[in-house]
């Protein structure tokens, strides 16, 4: 028995809008720990023109004064926020259910829309479908979610329609351009600590002024995100003291985690290693100075968020000339931050 355009139509949609909201992209694994943890804080996105806004405090515009006896007093009229415009953009992937492989595969579909709802499949061929949309919704799945995690480590230059990320929020030239539509050039408050070409012999050094640096603007950090390079010179630099049980036999092992959790600690924070730092470098061939595997992000997550309207599905029209069933999958999104001074990049050498 064959199945209706209409009704294979409505089943993809049906079969691929259940699937990715029963496994919604924060449940994947810590092989991406940067989508991971954004999307485990992720809020969302509300509707707007273009952009997804975050108020920041500039000044405190204070007007202190020492006064005595009938000293005048001053007042001023404060203007103290600022807003940062960060703009969503629109995520998308799809696939298609070609006729004449589901016909090799056993199936028929019927182009008459007429047919709709008059047409069983029967169960051998029910497994067929089943299989082969599985098949199709996995793939899309995996392939959706590497692209997206990939493009939220960039700086959203590559496409004039790409989300803004990490890279440009923050930045390896934090001084420079405009970001959030605020000048980091005029507006000092408004820039990362960074350091680069950072010898590993000044490793832990420059990672106590990033450290402080953090915490004067917003708090002390709690995700250290960085790639293979920088991860074994930090581990190289490491010295272990013990005074206790001195005289028992001890067995040192400098990392001690699991998947990209490396064991190793900064401030009480694990240093997360990003195997998508590698992907990246090989994608964008950055400079030596610039390579994503030897960088490391001091990410205070109170102040970097990202949003998005959840995962649309839908079916569009397909091509007059084309005999096919097509399925779309369409994520608006937004990353920003409202303090870019709470956080840090440090390259090493």
């Amino acid at each position: 028995m064959p199945i209706s355009a209409p009704d294979l139509a409505t089943v993809t949609v049906a079969a691929l809008d259940n699937y990715m909201r029963n496994r919604p992209v924060d449940q994947i694994g810590t092989e991406r720990p940067l989508i991971k943890m954004l999307m485990g804080k992720k809020k969302n996105l509300m509707p707007a023109r273009q952009y997804s806004v975050e108020t920041v405090r500039e000044t405190y515009g204070s007007n202190f004064a020492w006064s005595f006896g009938e000293t005048a007093r001053t007042f001023n009229k404060r203007s103290t926020a600022a807003q940062a415009q960060f703009p969503w953009r629109v995520a998308l992937d799809g696939l298609y259910l070609d006729w004449d492989m589901l016909f090799a595969a056993g199936i028929r579909v019927d182009p008459d829309p007429a047919s709709k709802g008059k047409l069983v499949l029967e169960p051998n061929e029910k497994v067929i479908l089943y299989n082969i949309l599985t098949e199709h919704m996995e793939a899309l799945e995996l392939g959706f979610v590497e692209k997206l995690d990939v493009e939220l480590h960039r700086d959203g230059t590559a496409s004039a329609d790409a989300v803004v990320g990490l890279d440009a929020l923050v930045s390896r030239t934090p001084a420079v351009g405009t970001v959030g539509g605020l000048n980091a050039a005029t507006k000092t408050y408004w820039r990362n600590y960074f350091a680069g070409a950072v010898a590993t012999g000044s490793l832990r050094a420059t990672m106590e002024a990033a450290w402080r640096n953090c915490i004067r603007n917003g708090g002390a950090p709690d995700f250290i995100l960085a790639g293979s390079t920088f991860i074994d010179a930090y581990a190289s630099v490491l010295t272990l003291t013990q005074n206790t049980e001195a005289g028992k036999p001890k067995m040192i092992d400098v990392a001690t985690g699991q998947g990209a959790r490396t064991g190793l600690y900064f401030k009480g924070v694990e240093i997360i290693w990003d195997p998508v730092f590698s992907v990246i470098d090989a994608l964008e061939t950055p400079v030596a100075a610039s390579l994503w595997e030897k960088r490391c992000y001091f990410i205070n997550t109170k102040h970097l968020k990202y949003e998005d309207d959840e995962m649309a599905v839908y079916n569009p029209t397909p091509p007059h000339n084309v005999r096919a069933t097509y399925a779309s999958l369409d994520l608006r999104c937004a990353m920003k931050t409202n303090r870019r001074n709470a956080h840090a990049v440090i390259v090493a050498a």
